[in-house]
């Protein structure tokens, strides 16, 4: 998993259906940066709070790749590197990643394709899918794709 995913996840406010569907690993450089707002800046999140919650829990193992790729930033880097090494969904938002990841033939899935998930197995309304998907920060194109493939599957469950 890299910071991206778990900052908008957190945000969209859907994070807690997250466990059932992914066993999470996170590379040490991704654990740096989703805890910099309290370990630089001296900023309690939630996000970092959830984050250590969760590793305290066990629900986040910490697991580094063998190599590194030089493709993006440290910890995207990590993440595609770890996805790679052993065949692992990666879980990331960051357009630019996301896309090279997906031609490298890695399975990624952006904070908005799960919350389209969590719409069609029945974990959120259309509305709340909806409303996950305004708080989301991930790319203005990844959240309208999901929002034309959310009005789908409500047309199909005729909702």
């Amino acid at each position: 998993m890299d910071a991206s995913f778990w900052i908008n996840l957190c945000v969209s406010q859907a994070i807690q259906f997250l466990p059932p569907y992914f066993q999470l690993y996170v590379p040490e450089v991704v654990v740096q940066e989703i805890r910099y707002p309290l370990e630089i800046l001296g900023i309690q999140s939630m996000t970092v709070s959830l984050f250590d919650q969760w590793r305290t829990n066990s629900w986040i193992t910490l697991r580094n790749p063998s190599a590194n790729v030089n493709w993006f930033q440290p910890g995207e880097n990590a993440a595609i590197a770890l996805a790679l090494q052993q065949n692992y969904y990666l879980l990331m938002d960051d357009a630019n990643p996301y896309h090279r990841a997906k031609r490298a033939g890695i399975k990624v899935v952006g904070s908005s394709e799960f919350i389209v998930l969590l719409l069609d197995h029945g974990k959120l309304s259309f509305e709340e899918a909806v409303e996950a998907l305004k708080q989301n920060h991930a790319s203005k194109k990844q959240k309208q794709e999901a929002i034309v493939v959310l009005e789908i599957l409500r047309r199909r469950k005729g909702a």
